[in-house]
């Protein structure tokens, strides 16, 4: 079994457990770094470089994105 086919069964069998449903995979332990590193102030570049993404990554760069409207949201600390 390959490192990302271990990883997509650990994140299916965490997800199962925990009663989340949807779609769950190896990438979204990935993109869920991105968002959370990103959320906690880390330098993007550094983001990039510790998930194997390419410097200037457009992929990585929608996850950011994401992690700065979460952010940002009118949402937060209102207690919805």
């Amino acid at each position: 079994m390959t490192p990302l086919a271990a990883a997509a069964e650990v994140a299916e069998r965490l997800a199962a457990a925990a009663g989340l449903t949807g779609a769950w995979s190896g990438h979204s332990l990935r993109r869920g770094f991105a968002t959370a590193a990103c959320a906690a102030g880390h330098d993007p570049l550094e983001i990039a470089r510790a998930g194997g993404w390419a410097d200037g990554s457009r992929v990585l760069a929608r996850y950011l994105d994401d992690a700065d409207r979460m952010k940002n949201s009118p949402l937060v600390g209102i207690r919805l």
